[in-house]
């Protein structure tokens, strides 16, 4: 997958899905599947979307949190066979643009857009003042045609990005899968650790946590693990958290116990699927009753595989 973002460059012949796509969830595949379905046509599917939420550059909060990192996003479209992706300095003066110069200077001459796929409730251009009417009318001026999505329901509400947060915040990540498509994932490098887990025999691998990706409940999950260059999956045990039995006042790391597993994989990059929610993070009074709740844990986790493998 090309990936663009430098706001100079020049493509043609693109089939064009254009949004903040945070959750690339089930509402936004429908897009993203209308767009490679257009390769049959000779075009090359394009996903457009920002470098920061819009949000956070108009008023320089940068504390907003997102389901998916940049790089998530990037490897997550990749996996989906996009073509090119697009992710476009949003800046205050990109933002002033009205809708046709976005149109016309954006989506056209450098874009070379030929099919526009958006969301029913799509707005753009200043004060977000273009919609899907505008983008219709513009369509013959410019030479593009318009595809419109309607907006995707399941349990007889909209699946949308606002809905998969709050799922996500309360821990409940079976329902957070179900509006994603997908488990809800930490993908990044394997760190190197304190090295505690090997001293109970509990060998973890760690990822640091990113500050702008938002983080379920910390706790202790049953996880699934895909390893970088591998195709097989495995299950284990994920702590979301600070390890307070061990460290005091840690910054908030991903560390997950892989069952039955013992291999060197550090500078690695892994994706951690948090399936299920089991316990709270706690403090333990010594090693040694860590390792026996770690034990329970991994059982928990085997036994989860064994039911849902």
């Amino acid at each position: 997958m090309e990936y663009i973002k430098d706001p100079d460059f020049r493509l043609e012949n693109t089939a064009v899905a254009l949004g903040k796509f945070e959750g690339l969830h089930r509402g936004h595949q429908l897009l993203f599947d209308e767009i490679k379905k257009q390769k049959t046509e000779g075009l090359k599917s394009v996903v457009f979307t920002f470098d920061m939420p819009p949000r956070s550059a108009l008023s320089g909060d940068k504390s907003y949190q997102q389901i998916y990192t940049k790089e998530e996003r990037r490897l997550i479209l990749e996996e989906m066979q996009i073509d090119i992706l697009i992710e476009h300095p949003f800046t205050k003066e990109f933002a002033a643009q009205t809708p046709e110069e976005f149109v016309k200077n954006v989506l056209v001459e450098k874009t070379g857009a030929k099919k526009i796929v958006v969301g029913r409730d799509f707005r753009f251009g200043k004060k977000r003042s273009g919609d899907v009417s505008l983008l219709k009318e513009l369509a013959p001026q410019y030479g593009y045609e318009l595809i419109v999505i309607e907006k995707l329901q399941m349990g007889h509400k909209d699946v949308s990005s606002t809905r998969i947060r709050a799922h996500l915040e309360k821990g409940e990540m079976e329902e957070a899968a179900k509006l994603l498509g997908r488990p809800y994932a930490v993908i990044g490098e394997v760190v190197h650790g304190k090295a505690l887990g090997r001293t109970i025999q509990i060998p973890t691998a760690n990822q640091t946590a990113n500050v702008n990706k938002l983080m379920p409940p910390n706790g202790v999950y049953i996880s699934r693990i895909f390893i970088e260059g591998e195709e097989e999956y495995h299950y284990g045990i994920t702590n979301v958290g600070v390890k307070p039995t061990v460290e005091e006042h840690a910054a908030k790391d991903v560390e997950t116990n892989i069952v039955d597993f013992d291999r060197d994989i550090y500078g690695k990059t892994i994706k951690v699927e948090l399936l299920h929610y089991r316990r709270p993070e706690m403090q333990f009074g010594s090693l040694d009753e860590l390792r026996k709740q770690m034990e329970k844990d991994v059982n928990a986790a085997v036994q989860y595989a064994q039911k849902n493998g």
